[in-house]
């Protein structure tokens, strides 16, 4: 969840989530140009919500051990990401000035 549905969350604000898809025929009530307008969807979402709640899915705040898993896995995608970027970045240095060491070692990344 984004930081904002979890501060609302946790100040006791009821939170539901709806498909795009589901917002878009929504919006097919009230006009059928498809224009995109953000006065104009709260107000679908408000009379959506009031008229067919059962469409809405209510978010719950999330177990914090499950909270801190996701952390630690962006944590980790983004070190894997930042180790492929700095291997490709000495394979083209290496490249440059140094390309018989490329013979040598075919995975640079290798640990």
């Amino acid at each position: 969840m984004a930081p904002v549905v979890e501060t609302l969350i946790e100040r006791g604000f009821t939170v539901h989530a709806i498909n795009p898809k589901q917002m878009d025929r929504f919006r097919d009530r009230f006009t059928l140009a498809g224009a995109k307008d953000d006065s104009r969807d709260a107000g679908v979402m408000a009379s959506a919500m009031r008229t067919d709640p059962r469409c809405f899915r209510p978010l719950a705040a999330a177990d914090p051990v499950v909270i801190e898993l996701r952390e630690w896995s962006r944590i980790a995608e983004g070190l894997g990401a930042e180790r492929n970027r700095l291997t490709n970045r000495m394979r083209e240095q290496l490249w440059r000035y140094f390309p018989a060491l490329l013979e040598l070692e075919n995975d640079l990344g290798a640990e």
